[in-house]
């Protein structure tokens, strides 16, 4: 089961990473709550891609074995865990409203908290 949820992160966390370095604009309206927060830059969201590209590609390696790759879902997970907690802070300090922080949270929030499920499933279980 831990495998399949990093197999969940990995592919979706991949493809938007691609989606986002070959059309960033696309992507840009794609996302209804991205299209708030200013108008688009399509280096910006290229950079963006790359991470999501890099944590996509490390959380594949991890699914190949993630009793002996546990350690690369931990790096693969840690920009997707980073991302989703300044979308938290974003909504507690009042720079985005609840409605844009649930919109978002499926992705943002989801990806990370599909990567800690699969570690703590690993931990529970002993397996690491």
């Amino acid at each position: 089961f831990a495998q399949l949820l990093l197999l969940i992160a990995a592919v979706t966390t991949v493809a938007n990473g691609i989606f986002m370095l070959a059309q960033p604009l696309d992507w840009y309206v794609f996302v209804p709550t991205v299209v708030t927060t200013g108008p688009p830059n399509a280096h910006f969201i290229r950079d963006i891609g790359l991470a999501y590209l890099g944590s996509g590609l490390i959380l594949l390696y991890a699914t190949a074995n993630p009793v002996r790759h546990w350690r690369a879902a931990v790096v693969g997970g840690l920009w997707l865990a980073f991302h989703g907690a300044l979308h938290i802070y974003e909504v507690a300090a009042g720079i985005c409203g609840p409605a844009t922080f649930w919109a978002d949270a499926p992705a943002v929030i989801g990806q990370p908290a599909l990567v800690i499920a699969a570690l703590a499933i690993l931990r529970m279980g002993k397996r690491i």
